[in-house]
């Protein structure tokens, strides 16, 4: 299964270098309600449940990726970096850095993403969960301890919906983003940090944003890095569709052989 991380060019270019993933503690995150779902009305008091949502936003890193790498609002939210200027283009939309990252296809298997033994909440467990109403419900494993002191190491299928509860509730707003989650706990066990390495052979693809897709230098330059850090990685640069608000994605050397050198 390939799933895709959109990012903006800093972060490309640290990935290119170090073959690292971050996974993030989610008061990093942009959505205020994260892990609110864990909330439920029932005899536990809220101080308690405060107390597992601030310990379990500090125990657990989450990787967010997600089913389309040519989502038009996730390029414009998350594939950010900057205009390349080159001799003989008119650039009308001076300031404007979205666009102009890259996302990368990332083979979930080969990146040890659907490892039971490695993951809290493996890949293939890992799609969000929209919902217009926060559900308020005791759930299985609600009261349990382990989860959120940070014992849990691997996937225990039997707590699945006190995982999903915890981690893969948001809100229908957030559902453009088709996003799949892979949680780890880097508290403790193997993984003592937010940045964990990625085999290279596991980045199968990566886009590169419409914002500097008819610069041809750029292209080259990207292309060479992208191949230089991981060689089993197709590049495809995205256009705007002539037919519906849609992207196309384009063989990079099909782009290449068509543009003007400067």
């Amino acid at each position: 299964m390939i799933l895709y991380k959109y990012v903006n060019l800093d972060t490309a270019n640290l990935i290119m270098e170090h073959s690292m993933m971050k996974f993030s503690k989610p008061f990093s995150f942009n959505d205020p309600f994260e892990l609110t779902s864990l909330f439920y009305d029932g005899f536990e008091t809220r101080e308690n449940q405060a107390i597992k949502y601030i310990a379990a936003s500090d125990c657990y890193g989450i990787l967010s990726l997600t089913r389309n790498p040519l989502n038009p609002l996730m390029w414009a939210h998350y594939g950010k970096g900057k205009y390349a200027e080159y001799e003989g283009s008119i650039n009308l939309d001076r300031g404007n850095d979205s666009h102009a990252g890259i996302v990368f296809g990332i083979d979930t298997n080969l990146a040890e993403f659907n490892d039971h033994s490695l993951n809290v909440i493996p890949a293939k467990y890992g799609s969000v969960i929209y919902t217009s109403t926060q559900p308020k419900h005791p759930f299985a494993h609600s009261d349990s301890l382990r989860i959120y002191q940070g014992f849990i190491l691997s996937f225990e299928p039997e707590i699945l919906e006190a995982l999903q509860r915890t981690f893969l509730y948001k809100s229908y707003h957030w559902s453009y983003e088709e996003e799949v989650r892979i949680v780890r706990n880097i508290h403790r066990g193997r993984y003592i940090s937010e940045f964990h390495d990625i085999e290279r052979h596991a980045i199968k693809e990566a886009y590169i944003g419409i914002r500097n897709s008819s610069n041809k230098s750029h292209l080259i330059d990207l292309k060479m890095r992208i191949k230089e850090a991981f060689p089993a990685c197709e590049i495809f640069v995205c256009r705007c569709s002539e037919s519906d608000w849609q992207f196309e994605k384009l063989p990079i050397d099909d782009v290449l052989s068509k543009l003007k050198s400067y």
